[in-house]
């Protein structure tokens, strides 16, 4: 028997065709927050919840438990549902929309915006370049995190002397570092 090698431009022609048909599903969704006036994200969550409970669908996250009856919705329902969420919650207005193609497009933008619009860190001093601190306003326990969240915390002149004593401290044991980190400073 020999199998028939596959055109991968045909392949992409029925991805098109098959997208353009979901696309087309699609867009009864929309339909539908329209219809129930939906204009939260609570609103279009208790549809969810009716529309799953009506296909006999679990809402749990992660396994099924032993017994369980619920099946898992369709990753697809999951994909959209998720899209509609993320809309909401950047405070487009859902029921405005025809396409699901364009609310993608908008959550892109209104991502974009609100990455670009968000406050600058602060600039760290030339100290702590290269350091990460999980906790900046709290000691942990870790020797060195706390170290520096402690130094950065410290009044002025109180900071110029711990770091006095730390460089003291690295100058003292700098001597024992392997050869090939000498060469790098």
């Amino acid at each position: 028997m020999k199998t028939q090698k596959q055109d991968l431009a045909n392949v992409f022609l029925q991805i098109e065709s098959a997208t353009n048909a979901v696309e087309d599903v699609s867009k009864g969704i929309l339909s539908a927050v329209k219809a129930a006036k939906a204009s939260t994200l609570d609103q279009f969550e208790r549809m969810v919840s009716e529309a799953y409970a009506k296909n006999g669908w679990s809402q749990k996250i992660g396994r099924r438990a032993i017994g369980e009856t619920l099946k898992s919705a369709p990753r697809a329902v999951k994909v959209y549902v998720s899209i509609i969420r993320s809309a909401y919650r950047l405070k487009l207005k859902v029921a405005t929309y025809e396409l699901m193609e364009q609310m993608r497009s908008d959550i892109a933008e209104a991502r974009r915006v609100k990455a670009s619009s968000a406050a600058p860190e602060p600039q760290r001093p030339p100290e702590m370049v290269g350091v990460q601190v999980q906790h900046e306003k709290a000691l942990t326990g870790a020797l060195w995190h706390d170290a520096v969240v402690l130094w950065e915390h410290l009044p002025d002149e109180q900071k110029a002397m711990f770091e006095a004593q730390v460089r003291r401290l690295l100058t003292k044991y700098r001597k024992d570092a392997p050869a090939e980190l000498l060469k790098a400073s």
